[in-house]
């Protein structure tokens, strides 16, 4: 199969998003698919779905005052006295949930929803900036100290290197922002971000991925662990770390047929590697265009969105139930292999034929 063949399809998807998206809008409101949404119709719900409204329009450099306006609104509505952001209909939704979660893994530490409520902060947060806009006050409620911070890894379970990852990028994120947007702390940031940095890589293995060398780790966690702690690096502004030519060969060996996660956890550490180095260069190559096939297949061109699973839309966000998980595209799909694609365009060089920007996050 040719490359026109395969890029042929990405032409016109800039236009089809925008029109998805206007299906999506209700008033600035965004429902996270067409016709499935099962929360309550009130609106008072939605939060990352307008980070992912956010996200969309950023990458296809489409917002507008008009755009922009009602999404700052309806984020900046969420945050609370104390500078969280979250959803409370998703948080309500999620509770036997986390619940189950917790005593499956004795872990208790997103029983009362912390770790969910400091992700979807640090999501608004990134979702403000592709707006050009900055939340009303900080989100202060990080460690910051060494000794809290030494703690706060360290009680990280690293046998779910997901999970994580992912908060190991929140403790950067918000070190930074904290720093840039509100002057919080700036004498001694950039020393916390390189301690954050020494100890996380006390857990970086021969693979050049993040976990407890204790596990027989599956591979997509590593792949998984890995995109989370590129996003870290990415966050606390830092473009250089170590064993990227693991990391990649990591990535290649991947038989990736998952949902949307999986498909844009490979290539988002692929791409960070492949700014510091040419290793394998046919082979990334190849591969991305194989996944811009594989991208196609959760494709809707009647309707112009993607979908998170093939052949259907999501219905879990962070463990609450708020779809029905119909054959249809979904606003989380859309914004994962968008993203992907604004990432594969640059790997293999068509960056000026599809023209995506990459968002903050």
């Amino acid at each position: 199969m040719s490359q026109t063949n395969d890029i042929d399809w990405l032409i016109p998807i800039k236009s089809n998003i925008i029109n998805f998206m206007n299906q999506l809008n209700e008033d600035g409101f965004y429902h996270y698919s067409l016709t499935g949404d099962i929360c309550s119709i009130n609106k008072k719900w939605g939060l990352g779905n307008a980070v992912f409204a956010a996200k969309i329009y950023y990458m296809l450099d489409a917002l507008t005052p008009q755009i922009a306006k009602p999404i700052i609104q309806f984020i900046k509505s969420f945050q609370n006295s104390k500078g969280y952001f979250f959803d409370p209909e998703v948080q309500r939704r999620s509770l036997i949930r986390r619940m189950y979660h917790s005593i499956k893994e004795k872990n208790t530490n997103n029983l009362f929803n912390e770790q969910t409520r400091r992700a979807e902060t640090r999501q608004s947060f990134a979702a403000l900036q592709c707006l050009g806009s900055i939340p009303n006050i900080p989100f202060l409620y990080i460690p910051y100290s060494k000794k809290n911070i030494y703690r706060y890894i360290h009680q990280l379970n690293w046998k779910h290197p997901w999970g994580a990852g992912s908060h190991i990028s929140h403790l950067l994120f918000f070190l930074k922002q904290n720093n840039k947007l509100f002057n919080i702390h700036m004498d001694k940031t950039n020393e916390l971000i390189q301690f954050v940095l020494d100890q996380v890589k006390t857990y970086q293995q021969k693979d050049g991925s993040w976990y407890d060398a204790s596990v027989n780790m599956p591979f997509y966690q590593k792949v998984n662990s890995a995109m989370k702690m590129m996003t870290a690096f990415e966050a606390a502004e830092i473009d250089d770390f170590d064993r990227k030519h693991e990391l990649i060969d990591l990535c290649l060996s991947a038989i990736n047929d998952g949902h949307a996660c999986n498909h844009f956890n490979v290539i988002c550490v692929l791409y960070h590697c492949c700014l510091k180095t040419d290793y394998r260069k046919i082979e990334i190559y190849e591969y991305c265009l194989n996944q811009l096939r594989q991208y196609k297949q959760y494709y809707w061109p009647a309707y112009g969105g993607f979908s998170f699973f093939k052949g259907k839309a999501n219905h879990n966000y962070y463990n609450a139930i708020i779809s029905k998980g119909l054959p249809e595209p979904d606003i989380h799909g859309t914004v994962l292999f968008l993203w992907g694609i604004s990432l594969i365009s640059r790997i293999i060089g068509i960056e000026n034929i599809i023209s995506l920007r990459i968002p903050f996050t």
